[in-house]
């Protein structure tokens, strides 16, 4: 059985984002890019079900050019196959659909996705990708068993668990500790140099304008507001306790 990952590349969790000069895009110069933390779990996931069943894992992206460094790190962990889909600026619906399509002739049993991107927190992409595939999803999962023809998902509730049986194929969302992601070795880095890494555009997957259409318009990004600085009282315990009631009800205005 084809196994497919599904991997996105990410600003940094570290790094210090700025919106871009035109208000609606975010300024990457200089940002240190890397896999969105939540696909590392759907990554180590596919590795697992083939170290445990066979079949092969083919990792892929939508994105910029660049997004071929994710790849690259999934084929250093053990992936055998890569597709990268050459789509700068989409938003989740729309990558979801070029994923969608690529899976048309690459015909996996079964798709890992992350919980959700680090950049734009959505948790839209795996839903949009099942219901284009026309196939059964389950999202947050925290741990899995796998069969021949179906997977049992557990995935966390308010108040517990919750224990769902899902037919195959279908669309796994992973989340954090359903695993422990590996690092790559060194023979592992030096392998996936040598390994190709497929491109392919919308067009060549049949897909038009319509489909690569927005379903969510960006009108601005603009940074927090600055914190305001804290208030220091070094009163005596009674004398600060009076000022402290003071401020709550005439500043804070909260009592």
């Amino acid at each position: 059985m084809k196994i497919a990952v599904c991997l996105k590349q990410a600003p940094s969790t570290t790094a210090r984002i700025q919106p871009a000069a035109d208000g609606k895009s975010i300024n990457l110069a200089g940002v240190e890019l890397e896999l969105s933390p939540y696909d590392e779990y759907a990554l180590e996931a596919a590795l697992q079900a083939k170290d445990k069943a066979g079949g092969e894992v083919v990792a892929l992206s939508v994105g910029a050019a660049g997004a071929g460094a994710v790849l690259t790190h999934a084929f250093a962990v053990g992936a055998d196959d890569a597709l990268l889909v050459q789509a700068e600026g989409l938003d989740a619906a729309a990558a979801a659909r070029c994923a969608a399509a690529a899976f048309k002739s690459i015909q996996p049993g079964l798709v890992f996705c992350g919980r959700q991107a680090i950049d734009d927190d959505l948790w839209e992409f795996p839903a949009v990708l099942a219901e284009s595939l026309g196939w059964p999803h389950v999202s947050a999962v925290c741990a899995l068993e796998l069969a021949a023809d179906k997977a049992t998902c557990r995935r966390r509730v308010e108040g517990g668990e919750e224990v769902l049986e899902v037919a195959l194929p279908a669309v796994i969302s992973c989340d954090k500790g359903l695993n422990e992601p590996r690092s790559p070795t060194l023979k592992g880095r030096l392998n996936a140099k040598k390994k190709q890494i497929a491109a392919k555009s919308p067009a060549e997957l049949g897909l038009g304008a319509e489909a690569l259409k927005p379903a969510l318009e960006v009108v601005s990004y603009a940074p927090p507001p600055e914190k305001s600085p804290g208030k220091i009282v070094t009163a005596p315990a009674p004398e600060a306790a009076a000022a402290l009631v003071q401020w709550l009800r005439d500043e804070a205005k909260v009592l």
